[in-house]
């Protein structure tokens, strides 16, 4: 291999590649990366203790610890960021107090910047699922980021949406990209309708499908954030 390149994760003789997920609501993505060969999710964490995701990942068999955000921050605003290195520190704890030992860090409806007191930790292994192509430029910028990308994709005219599994950055969708699902025709769907139906047909699959190229450590990456796929033995830099 290339000096320069860093896989992002190596496969183990030893044990599955192991998963713990963020969320803070639904965690809808979270059961179409349930029963691969190739990986496991040994636990999740919530910030939200009414999450309706944690029924849903207790009943999958996923230990589920909570860490709510609100009463963390005690009436402080949420996008204190001092405050936050100080909850990521307790994300971490948790980790480490479960002894769940992951490889990787999935967040699925995580809706909270992460500091690099924790992005550290996890170099280039902290995941995200965002509801757009951001593959798409504009100005030298990526088209659709932040909240209300559904929305602002219809209104742009785009007449299908995709989903993007990219690594984790401070910069909220700005992380390099790994992997983008197939096209889910708008057709006469509200955004809100066109959302939820992503979550099933782009979302849970694009993250099942890059978690699993992951666990057979077909992905590597440049000192300058560029990503690399492994094409019949060969890196093939992509996006």
């Amino acid at each position: 291999m290339n000096k320069k390149l860093m896989p992002i994760y190596e496969p183990r003789s030893d044990r599955k590649m192991r998963i713990v997920v963020l969320f803070s609501g639904g965690a809808s993505a979270v059961p179409f990366m349930v029963g691969c060969g190739g990986y496991e999710i040994v636990g999740a964490i919530s910030t939200d203790k009414k999450a309706s995701g944690i029924k849903k990942l207790e009943k999958l068999g996923i230990p589920v610890e909570v860490a709510d955000i609100h009463d963390f921050y005690g009436g402080k605003a949420i996008t204190d960021m001092r405050t936050r290195e100080a909850y990521d520190e307790k994300l971490l704890s948790t980790i480490d107090r479960k002894k769940w030992e992951p490889d990787i860090i999935a967040c699925s409806g995580y809706m909270y910047i992460l500091t690099k007191k924790f992005l550290n930790r996890f170099p280039n292994r902290v995941l995200n699922v965002h509801p757009a192509d951001l593959s798409i430029m504009e100005n030298g910028k990526r088209e659709y980021t932040g909240s209300h990308v559904v929305e602002n994709q219809i209104k742009a005219g785009e007449k299908v949406t995709k989903s993007t599994v990219h690594i984790m950055d401070e910069r909220a969708d700005h992380g390099p990209i790994l992997f983008i699902s197939e096209g889910l025709s708008v057709g006469n769907r509200s955004p809100k309708e066109q959302q939820e139906l992503m979550k099933k047909k782009c979302d849970g699959p694009a993250y099942r499908e890059a978690l699993n190229m992951l666990s057979k450590g077909m992905f590597a990456i440049d000192s300058n954030k560029n990503i690399y796929i492994r094409d019949k033995g060969k890196w093939v830099k992509k996006f």
